[in-house]
């Protein structure tokens, strides 16, 4: 199987570049990508506001590896591994006892401290709650308008609530304003008995789910997070609830941003107070707990790009809001994102033998377009795994070869190439 690799400054120039439909040649593929990559490479940089001089020589470094590329000097196939390596994070400080850093678009993992291990999620376990109500909306189980009884166990339960009584009905929308901007147990607790009949039903819908979503470190046990030594989650689970919450639910993400909720004459504030912040944060969801410590789950869009924050077991709410805030900022200032490949754009062209063209165009299914930190960008390497020539007769679909991209120590996972 031949490698064609394209290094860092070929990508900058995506779609024009990487993507271009002229690479013939195990050579001369590399070699014609490269030169016009640093064409591209200049454009790219300009709008980092990087100096002609660096973008000189940016170009001509690529250039010299993209010449001198070879079997010997690329990763083989056989040790391109199946998942993405881990060292795609980088190095930072947080005085949180577990954090994680995630692109909401891609799913990468940008920083992470102890992401795995099994924490108590105190009121970040309604992210979960919301995600199954927001699900019996689009559904059509329930609807916004639907009033829902308060039961006795709700109008009694402890912690932050909303003061729902039992000689009132409370429609959907408050229910949603409740547990999302008062993080309302009461809320809580009428949408899980509504759902399930009861709330330990309710939480064995809540585990469903999580299982589908690929929460591997989950266990839940009600729908508020109140204390419970057998709850638990881990904020790398948190983050991908987040993320799929996000993706899943984007007609609904906008309650996530409201900074008030009055009911019965009664207003209360959200306790993510990094709402509306110079990152523009927009969600998500706080908690505490005496054993979990302060906890928080934000996000915000800058430029194009969502990135998710997680922090759990800070010590106070003032350390919470820093730490999640500055992870956050950090995602954005130490990384870049990177077009890499389109569907709709020929990731390169290929021999063909005893076909009526000689070459055929290979393309992604799906859009690559990660975020990778910016010290690395310029060691950035594409291998595109092709047995050249192709035979023919080839059919539309065909999976004829792999993608990858590494740059310093990190591999990414293949990704198919079809005709």
């Amino acid at each position: 199987m031949e490698k064609k690799s394209v290094s860092w400054f070929s990508i900058f120039a995506v779609p024009f570049v990487f993507l271009c439909s002229d690479c013939a040649g195990k050579v001369g593929a590399a070699i014609s990508i490269a030169k016009r990559g640093a064409i591209a490479s200049k454009q790219f940089a300009r709008k980092t506001n990087s100096s002609r001089s660096e973008e000189k020589a940016a170009a001509y470094r690529g250039e010299k590896t993209s010449q001198h590329s070879s079997a010997e000097n690329v990763v083989n196939n056989t040790e391109v591994q199946e998942k993405e390596t881990s060292s795609s994070t980088i190095q930072y400080n947080t005085e949180a006892r577990q954090a994680i850093v995630m692109d909401c678009d891609t799913g990468e993992v940008l920083f992470a401290k102890q992401q795995d291990e099994k924490c108590v999620p105190s009121s970040m376990t309604k992210l979960m709650t919301i995600y199954l109500l927001f699900e019996a909306l689009v559904d059509g189980r329930i609807h916004l308008d639907d009033k829902l009884p308060v039961s006795e166990k709700a109008q009694r339960i402890g912690g932050s609530k909303s003061f729902f009584e039992t000689k009132n009905s409370v429609s959907l929308e408050d229910i949603i304003r409740s547990i999302v901007v008062h993080s309302g147990n009461d809320g809580c607790i009428v949408f899980a008995e509504k759902l399930s009949g009861d709330e330990d039903a309710f939480a064995a819908e809540m585990n469903q789910k999580a299982q589908e979503l690929g929460m591997k470190n989950t266990n839940f046990l009600n729908s508020t997070g109140l204390p419970n030594p057998d709850h638990c989650a881990s904020v790398s689970d948190l983050a991908l609830l987040t993320r799929r919450l996000i993706a899943d639910f984007p007609q609904f993400y906008h309650y996530f941003s409201e900074k008030t909720f009055t009911y019965n004459s009664i207003t209360q504030e959200s306790r993510n107070t990094l709402l509306g912040n110079s990152l523009n944060v927009d969600g998500l969801k706080t908690g505490f707990t005496k054993d979990g410590g302060y906890g928080i789950a934000i996000s915000a869009k800058k430029d194009g790009k969502r990135l998710i924050a997680i922090v759990n077991g800070c010590r106070s709410n003032k350390v919470r809001l820093r730490e999640a805030n500055r992870l956050l900022a950090m995602g954005f200032k130490e990384f870049i994102t990177i077009k890499i490949a389109d569907p709709a754009i020929a990731s390169g062209k290929f021999a063909v033998s005893a076909g009526k063209r000689n070459n055929i165009d290979l393309f992604v299914k799906e859009p690559i377009v990660p975020s990778i930190p910016k010290r690395h960008r310029k060691s950035l390497i594409i291998e595109l795994n092709v047995q050249e020539p192709i035979p023919a007769p080839i059919t539309a679909g065909t999976k004829l070869g792999e993608l990858t991209y590494k740059y310093h120590k990190f591999i990414s996972k293949k990704y198919a190439l079809f005709a």
